[in-house]
């Protein structure tokens, strides 16, 4: 089906967070199954959960959790801090990570993955993507898509005003953000 994606549940690259937040693998399980989707015969977005700042994460759990995301690539990441829910083993753990440090964590992940998301969209520049056509944006005259790696693709169209959308078209794209790319149809 259109768009290919992948959420691959991630969130923590330290297999003794992971072990804390009960989870059923460890961190060499989770980039085995990283290296068979990458190994598809099609391109495959990836993205994840991230949560930083979970009771007992240290230091070295965390720069373990850069270093996956730095391996891995994401094609996008949500990321959160860690907040307590009534009624779940984590509520009551020793070695609450405060709040500052969550902040600070989570600022760190989100400019890792700002900068990796840039550096992949970028390497789209003069691709031609094969997009499906969502809507149109009156504000700036663009069409918007998305590729089949669920990349937004704003584009422009001549064309005779009649509508594109749920339409495939092939674009070539010219620029790239964090967010998404930006071309014109071909």
């Amino acid at each position: 089906s259109f768009p290919t994606r992948r959420s691959s549940d991630l969130q923590s690259g330290s297999t003794a967070v992971l072990d804390r937040m009960r989870r059923l693998y460890t961190r060499e399980q989770y980039l085995e199954r990283i290296a068979w989707i990458k190994n598809a015969r099609r391109a495959i977005a990836i993205t994840t959960d991230i949560i930083v700042g979970f009771p007992g994460e240290t230091e070295s759990d965390f720069a373990e959790t850069l270093s996956l995301l730095d391996r891995v690539e994401y094609d996008s990441v949500f990321s959160f801090k860690y907040s307590p829910r009534p009624n779940t083993p984590a509520l009551g753990m020793e070695a609450q990570v405060p709040e500052e440090e969550k902040s600070r964590r989570l600022t760190i992940v989100q400019e890792k993955q700002r900068a990796i998301q840039l550096r992949r969209n970028a390497g789209a520049i003069g691709t031609i993507e094969e997009v499906l056509v969502e809507g149109y944006n009156q504000s700036t005259g663009q069409w918007i898509g998305r590729t089949a790696q669920n990349r937004v693709l704003n584009f422009t169209h001549p064309g005779n005003g009649h509508s594109l959308e749920g339409e495939y078209r092939n674009v070539r794209v010219t620029r790239a953000g964090p967010n998404s790319l930006a071309g014109e149809a071909v």
